[in-house]
Protein backbone atom coordinates (compact mmCIF):
# COMPACT_ATOMS: atom_id res chain seq x y z
CA UNK A 1 0.00 0.00 0.00
CA UNK A 2 1.10 3.54 -0.71
CA UNK A 3 2.17 6.04 2.02
CA UNK A 4 -0.46 8.10 0.40
CA UNK A 5 -3.18 4.95 0.79
CA UNK A 6 -2.26 4.83 4.00
CA UNK A 7 -2.21 8.05 5.15
CA UNK A 8 -5.80 8.40 3.08
CA UNK A 9 -7.25 5.85 5.36
CA UNK A 10 -5.73 6.72 8.43
CA UNK A 11 -7.59 10.35 7.92
CA UNK A 12 -10.80 9.22 6.46
CA UNK A 13 -14.09 9.62 9.03
CA UNK A 14 -13.84 5.04 9.36
CA UNK A 15 -14.10 3.76 12.93
CA UNK A 16 -10.50 3.33 14.45
CA UNK A 17 -10.98 -0.61 14.45
CA UNK A 18 -12.42 -0.29 10.82
CA UNK A 19 -9.16 1.85 9.92
CA UNK A 20 -6.63 -1.13 11.72
CA UNK A 21 -8.53 -3.76 9.69
CA UNK A 22 -8.06 -2.17 6.24
CA UNK A 23 -4.46 -1.37 6.31
CA UNK A 24 -3.44 -5.19 8.44
CA UNK A 25 -5.88 -6.19 4.78
CA UNK A 26 -3.35 -4.10 3.13
CA UNK A 27 -0.23 -5.81 4.43
CA UNK A 28 0.78 -2.87 7.07
CA UNK A 29 2.45 -4.65 9.47
CA UNK A 30 0.90 -4.11 13.61
CA UNK A 31 3.73 -1.85 14.63
CA UNK A 32 2.96 0.34 11.61
CA UNK A 33 -0.67 0.76 12.07
CA UNK A 34 -0.26 1.47 15.25
CA UNK A 35 2.50 4.34 14.73
CA UNK A 36 0.43 5.52 11.67
CA UNK A 37 -2.50 6.04 13.88
CA UNK A 38 -1.28 6.83 16.97
CA UNK A 39 -2.39 4.10 19.04
CA UNK A 40 -0.76 1.35 21.43
CA UNK A 41 0.28 -1.43 19.42
CA UNK A 42 -1.82 -3.49 22.36
CA UNK A 43 -5.33 -1.64 20.32
CA UNK A 44 -4.18 -2.87 16.85
CA UNK A 45 -3.35 -6.62 18.23
CA UNK A 46 -6.67 -6.53 20.00
CA UNK A 47 -8.80 -5.36 17.18
CA UNK A 48 -7.52 -8.04 14.87
CA UNK A 49 -7.15 -11.30 17.09
CA UNK A 50 -11.01 -10.29 18.30
CA UNK A 51 -12.13 -10.69 14.78
CA UNK A 52 -10.49 -13.81 14.47
CA UNK A 53 -13.16 -15.53 17.27
CA UNK A 54 -16.83 -16.56 17.34
CA UNK A 55 -18.97 -14.06 16.75
CA UNK A 56 -20.78 -16.02 19.88
CA UNK A 57 -17.69 -16.61 21.90
CA UNK A 58 -18.17 -15.09 25.48
CA UNK A 59 -14.00 -13.07 25.00
CA UNK A 60 -15.20 -11.26 22.62
CA UNK A 61 -15.56 -7.83 22.71
CA UNK A 62 -19.15 -6.11 22.52
CA UNK A 63 -20.03 -5.81 18.90
CA UNK A 64 -20.80 -1.81 19.08
CA UNK A 65 -17.39 -1.10 20.65
CA UNK A 66 -15.57 1.05 18.25
CA UNK A 67 -18.49 3.18 17.12
CA UNK A 68 -18.19 5.25 19.31
CA UNK A 69 -14.82 6.54 19.03
CA UNK A 70 -16.16 8.00 15.65
CA UNK A 71 -17.62 10.39 17.00
CA UNK A 72 -20.70 12.81 16.11
CA UNK A 73 -20.67 11.19 12.08
CA UNK A 74 -21.33 7.93 13.51
CA UNK A 75 -23.91 8.85 16.46
CA UNK A 76 -26.90 6.35 16.44
CA UNK A 77 -24.77 3.54 14.17
CA UNK A 78 -24.88 -0.10 15.96
CA UNK A 79 -22.64 -2.79 14.96
CA UNK A 80 -25.24 -5.74 15.38
CA UNK A 81 -24.09 -9.42 15.19
CA UNK A 82 -26.35 -12.06 13.83
CA UNK A 83 -26.00 -15.76 15.29
CA UNK A 84 -26.45 -18.49 13.30
CA UNK A 85 -30.33 -19.01 14.01
CA UNK A 86 -30.69 -15.47 12.60
CA UNK A 87 -31.28 -13.81 15.89
CA UNK A 88 -30.09 -9.93 16.55
CA UNK A 89 -28.96 -8.70 20.13
CA UNK A 90 -29.96 -5.03 20.11
CA UNK A 91 -28.01 -2.92 23.16
CA UNK A 92 -29.25 -2.28 26.01
CA UNK A 93 -29.93 1.82 25.19
CA UNK A 94 -31.58 1.03 22.01
CA UNK A 95 -33.86 -1.44 23.49
CA UNK A 96 -34.67 1.55 25.79
CA UNK A 97 -35.17 3.85 23.01
CA UNK A 98 -37.76 1.68 21.88
CA UNK A 99 -39.86 1.20 24.63
CA UNK A 100 -38.39 -1.38 26.51
CA UNK A 101 -36.78 -5.04 26.08
CA UNK A 102 -40.08 -6.86 26.01
CA UNK A 103 -43.47 -6.47 23.87
CA UNK A 104 -43.17 -6.40 19.58
CA UNK A 105 -40.73 -4.48 17.24
CA UNK A 106 -41.91 -4.03 14.05
CA UNK A 107 -39.55 -3.85 11.53
CA UNK A 108 -39.38 -2.45 7.94
CA UNK A 109 -37.48 -3.19 4.94
CA UNK A 110 -36.11 -0.75 2.93
CA UNK A 111 -33.87 -1.38 -0.23
CA UNK A 112 -30.57 -2.75 1.96
CA UNK A 113 -31.88 -1.07 4.94
CA UNK A 114 -33.63 -2.60 7.52
CA UNK A 115 -35.47 -0.30 10.16
CA UNK A 116 -36.59 -1.07 13.29
CA UNK A 117 -40.22 1.20 14.92
CA UNK A 118 -41.91 0.72 18.15
CA UNK A 119 -45.45 0.07 18.12
CA UNK A 120 -46.09 4.09 18.40
CA UNK A 121 -44.38 4.56 15.47
CA UNK A 122 -45.24 2.04 13.35
CA UNK A 123 -48.72 3.03 14.02
CA UNK A 124 -47.62 6.23 12.81
CA UNK A 125 -46.32 5.45 10.23
CA UNK A 126 -49.24 3.08 8.93
CA UNK A 127 -51.71 6.45 9.52
CA UNK A 128 -49.45 8.28 7.42
CA UNK A 129 -49.47 5.79 4.65
CA UNK A 130 -53.34 5.12 4.47
CA UNK A 131 -53.77 8.87 4.69
CA UNK A 132 -50.98 9.38 1.72
CA UNK A 133 -53.38 6.82 -0.48
CA UNK A 134 -56.70 8.08 0.58
CA UNK A 135 -55.32 11.96 -0.75
CA UNK A 136 -53.43 10.55 -3.89
CA UNK A 137 -56.64 9.08 -4.89
CA UNK A 138 -58.63 12.46 -5.05
CA UNK A 139 -61.37 10.66 -3.57
CA UNK A 140 -62.74 10.20 -0.18
CA UNK A 141 -63.53 6.55 0.61
CA UNK A 142 -66.00 7.19 3.10
CA UNK A 143 -68.14 8.94 0.79
CA UNK A 144 -67.82 6.01 -1.44
CA UNK A 145 -68.76 3.75 1.00
CA UNK A 146 -72.26 6.13 2.03
CA UNK A 147 -73.16 5.91 -1.58
CA UNK A 148 -72.74 2.33 -1.94
CA UNK A 149 -74.92 1.23 1.14
CA UNK A 150 -77.74 3.65 0.62
CA UNK A 151 -77.53 2.26 -3.79
CA UNK A 152 -77.76 -1.29 -1.66
CA UNK A 153 -81.01 -0.18 0.86
CA UNK A 154 -82.28 1.08 -2.44
CA UNK A 155 -82.55 -1.60 -4.23
CA UNK A 156 -83.26 -3.71 -1.59
CA UNK A 157 -86.73 -1.75 -0.91
CA UNK A 158 -87.68 -1.11 -4.29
Amino acid sequence: MKVADRHRVANSDMTVADKIRALAAAGCSRADIARLLGKRYQHVRNVLEADKLPRNSPSSRPIHEGLEEAGSAFSGVHRLAVDVDGRVKLPPHVLAALGGASGVLIGELEGDRFVILNGRAAALRARDRVMGASRDLSRVLSDELIAERRAEAGRDDG
